[in-house]
């Protein structure tokens, strides 16, 4: 935006007449409740006062008999640092209750009809006190006397003019309650601000929230006591006191807020003049309680003007070259909110910490009488509202910016779901192509384990015949030579060949029934029942049994190489033990089989297994299962733990 150019601050003098308006309106509507009332009853022109030579309240003392001058401009005790007396006539005066209301007077007594009617001396009680808040009301005899005697010690201070009203005590705190209670309500926004501040700052940890917090904190401490009725609710005087040290404090947080509202290329000179300003405010604290009072007041006098000006300086200086770069809502609204606190703060450091100085002006500016004492906080309250407007402002953006990032997370989230179903969609069919080609291997390979075991059968099948027809054979070509000669020994030999043809064709019937292909009907236990009593009828052992229901998801590849382990174990137990015995137990566990059978015979001695112990051993391990042998006592026992429930490809791996 251009530099020049009225129009260009047409926002600006928008805001700044808006402020003032406020600032005026404000300013009459409380002149109008707090308007001093009987005003005139005592006049100032009609008073006199004499030297005093004796400072000190006692019943003893008493008024001059002689000496008195007439008050003018250029005959007047109020410059004086010496103690003097003022003569106050009340003739005329009809007041209930009457009291003298008595501002502006460090230390004072009170004679009316020859006796002290009132006595304050703050050093007697170690206080020290605001002479713009503090405030005395000296009781008076009813009827009223014909006039009234003050003796004043300015304690070698300058000290503004006294202001001396008779009033009546229930219309005196009605007027204090007309006058000043806005101040209490403007604390309590001012407190409420504080709160809320605080609460911004513990929750984003924003500098601007805490020096805001810090300056509304003053403002409600200057609003509480800157005004009549808070002596009367609480007669401390060391309150009002205190704001003297305050305000330095309220213009750090007011340089801090500066320094954080704009850029850094506007506020090189405010980061070192809020240190200064904070280690005077330090001391301007320390000073109001252990100074002297004489070097306390030289400290708040042209010391803390002078920094005030450099200070208001500096921030116009640095807040009007941010609205020349930009002429945004922020730096409009801090700089009217500038002008309007530089104006009033100035007042309130010119009548607080220069009152000669202010007295003279308000006798050529009459304005400046209908001014409220509590300006200061009027001024710091439509700052604030600046403010208030500059945070509004930001969280405006804020609200912006998290709209838009709010718009493109949704999109992002609407992209990566998109994203998350097409993968769904891939990942389905992967699957399903997964699931079919497992079914297909899982297919091919059970197809693949039965061929070799058909094969196997097939080839035990062709030895095994083999071998007993090839015996046979033999033993019946012997015969045939023998049956001439040795006929009883011819005998023998047909016998041993029935005894061949016999034991072969019960190989065959086992081998067959390992091959049927009705896997699905296929009952292990009835096929192990059979197995045994075959078995006990052809050889005449004895084989004890006992089978757990067995459950219904064992696969035919389990199911076979239960049958052969039991095929296998009785086989080797005949051939090679001579077993006359068996104990078989096949139980059902939570997760495997466990089977189990023990011979008599000769005790096992421990060797490599055979070609048919070697693969039932490899069978079982492709299931997932082990398989152990060892000796007994005597004979032998087998033992096979086969896990169930698996899936086919866990069982085919």
């Amino acid at each position: 935006m251009a530099r020049g150019g009225f129009t260009n601050h047409l926002p600006l003098m928008r805001v700044l007449g808006i402020l003032l308006g406020l600032l005026v309106f404000i300013a009459w509507a409380l002149f109008q409740l707090g308007r001093h009332y009987d005003r005139d009853s005592l006049k100032p022109a009609l008073w006199q006062w004499a030297s005093a030579t004796d400072s000190f309240a006692s019943p003893s003392t008493a008024p001059p008999q002689t000496g008195w001058l007439t008050i003018a401009e250029d005959s007047d005790p109020y410059h004086s640092r010496q103690a003097y007396w003022l003569r106050i006539p009340l003739r005329g005066a009809d007041v209930r209750e009457p009291e003298l209301w008595i501002l502006n007077a460090t230390t004072l007594s009170v004679f009316g009809e020859g006796k002290l009617l009132y006595a304050y001396d703050p050093a007697a009680n170690g206080e020290r006190v605001n002479l713009n808040y503090h405030w005395n009301l000296a009781p008076l005899p009813s009827p009223l006397p014909a006039e009234v005697y003050l003796l004043l010690d300015n304690r070698n201070g300058l000290n503004p003019e006294p202001d001396v009203q008779l009033v009546g005590k229930g219309d005196f705190l009605v007027h204090l309650i007309q006058k000043d209670l806005y101040c209490f309500l403007i604390g309590g926004l001012f407190l409420f601000s504080f709160f809320f501040a605080t609460g911004l700052y513990t929750i984003r940890r924003d500098r601007l929230h805490l020096y805001f917090a810090m300056l509304s904190l003053c403002g409600a401490y200057e609003s509480f006591v800157q005004n009549y009725l808070m002596q009367w609710l609480w007669d401390q005087p060391w309150l009002s006191y205190m704001e003297l040290g305050i305000f330095p404090l309220g213009v750090f947080g007011f340089i801090s807020l500066m320094n954080v509202v704009f850029g850094e290329d506007h506020t090189r000179a405010l980061r070192k003049l809020r240190w200064i300003v904070l280690g005077f405010a330090i001391v301007t604290l320390m000073g109001a309680v252990w100074m002297k009072i004489a070097w306390f007041e030289w400290l708040l006098g042209y010391p803390l003007l002078l920094l005030f000006l450099v200070a208001a300086g500096i921030i116009l200086r640095s807040i009007w070259s941010a609205y020349q770069d930009r002429q945004g809502i922020e730096s409009i609204w801090m700089l009217a909110g500038f002008f309007v606190m530089t104006a009033v703060a100035l007042v309130h450091v010119l009548r607080t910490y220069l009152p000669a100085f202010f007295n003279v002006a308000k006798r050529n500016i009459p304005l400046l009488n209908n001014l409220p004492f509590d300006i200061l906080s009027i001024g710091l309250f439509l700052f604030l509202i600046c403010l208030i407007r500059v945070i509004i402002h930001r969280f405006g953006k804020m609200n912006e910016q998290l709209k838009a990032f709010n718009a493109s997370l949704e999109l992002n989230v609407a992209k990566r779901t998109s994203e998350l179903r097409d993968k769904g969609l891939e990942l389905q069919q992967a699957n399903a192509r997964l699931a079919h080609t497992m079914k297909e291997t899982a297919e091919a390979f059970a197809s693949t384990m039965v061929l070799e075991e058909r094969n196997r059968l097939t080839g035990t099948i062709h030895d095994t015949i083999g071998h007993s027809l090839t015996a046979t054979i033999v033993q019946l070509e012997a015969a045939k030579r023998l049956l001439a000669r040795d006929p009883r020994l011819a005998e023998n030999k047909l016998d041993a060949s029935q005894e061949l043809v016999l034991r072969g064709l019960e190989q065959i019937r086992q081998s067959a029934r390992l091959m049927r292909d009705d896997t699905t009907q296929y009952d292990l236990q009835e096929a192990m029942v059979s197995l045994i009593e075959e078995s006990e009828n052809a050889t005449g052992v004895s084989i004890e049994h006992r089978i757990d229901p067995l459950p219904d998801n064992l696969t035919t590849l389990q199911k076979r190489v239960l049958f052969q382990a039991l095929q296998e174990g009785i086989t080797n137990g005949l051939k090679h033990s001579r077993c006359q015995h068996f104990r078989f137990s096949l139980r059902v566990g939570p997760s495997a089989l466990a089977f189990k059978l023990i011979s008599d015979g000769r005790t096992y001695a421990p060797s490599a297994f055979g070609f048919g112990l070697q693969a039932m051993s490899e069978r079982v391990a492709n299931l997932g299962g082990t398989m152990a042998i060892s000796p007994g006592q005597p004979g032998c026992i087998l033992e096979l733990s086969l896990p169930y429930g698996l899936s086919d490809r866990r069982a085919l791996s």
